[in-house]
């Protein structure tokens, strides 16, 4: 399936999804937006262990259109829903999802860049969510990006605007790894490869549990991974571990 600026392509357990608007730095339009959402849905019906994110081009995304005149019969509010629904299909997506960005990455671009689970980033991009420059709040941002970094660091990132380098990204938790500019496709085929190397049930199985223990109490946590575990082990009672007790304390 490919549409005029976002293209996708499966093959075997892989999906992947690749910006090709690189002449307007893939800013992001409505129309852009709508191949997007249909792609990442597509991505989630094909099954695909691993999705891909990609852009051509000297940039990633400078994020969306802010000065787009929409199309006849959409609304404001319909383009707010494409948003959402983009949002949630990204975050949805069962299987692991891989982002490689170069250049900018700025608003929706960057938090594309946030929220993949592997993210691997060029040693000159450059990252952050400028739509207060634009005159708005960036509320769906606000909505996640506090568990990345921490409250602080996401009222820097909205108040201000400003860009952060590739290694301040890095330090802040917003992108997993920095590879040279060069080798940034090269790097992301490896990770792919390596991935594949697992169960797709398996790579999924440690996302969904990772999301789920930020939710029990961290005092809770061991007995929560015992009681989730249990029946993967045949469902017995973890015994303690007596062999090398020595006998006067038996």
């Amino acid at each position: 399936m490919t549409g005029q600026l976002v293209r996708y392509e499966v093959e075997q357990r892989v999906a992947r999804i690749r910006f090709t608007r690189p002449e307007e730095a893939n800013r992001i339009t409505s129309t852009m937006m709508r191949e997007f959402a249909d792609a990442l849905a597509r991505a989630g019906a094909d099954g695909a262990d691993l999705l891909v994110l990609t852009a051509e081009g000297p940039d990633f995304s400078v994020g969306r259109d802010q000065h787009e005149v929409l199309p006849p019969g959409t609304t404001p509010m319909d383009n707010i829903g494409l948003i959402v629904e983009a949002n949630r299909l990204l975050t949805g997506f069962r299987g692991v999802t891989v982002c490689a960005a170069q250049g900018r990455a700025l608003g929706f671009g960057c938090g594309v860049v946030v929220q993949c689970d592997l993210s691997l980033v060029a040693d000159t991009a450059l990252l952050g969510f400028d739509e207060i420059h634009h005159g708005r709040a960036p509320s769906f941002v606000m909505s996640y990006l506090e568990d990345y970094v921490g409250p602080k660091r996401a009222l820097d990132l909205v108040v201000t605007g400003r860009r952060v380098s590739a290694e301040e990204a890095e330090r802040w938790g917003m992108v997993s790894r920095i590879v040279p500019e060069d080798l940034l496709a090269a790097s992301t085929e490896a990770l792919v490869e390596g991935l594949l190397g697992s169960p797709g049930e398996l790579l999924a199985r440690c996302k969904r549990y990772l999301r789920e223990v930020r939710t029990v109490d961290p005092a809770d946590r061991l007995d929560h991974a015992l009681a989730t575990f249990r029946p993967r082990v045949g469902g017995q009672s973890a015994q303690p571990n007596t062999a090398s007790t020595p006998a006067s304390s038996r």
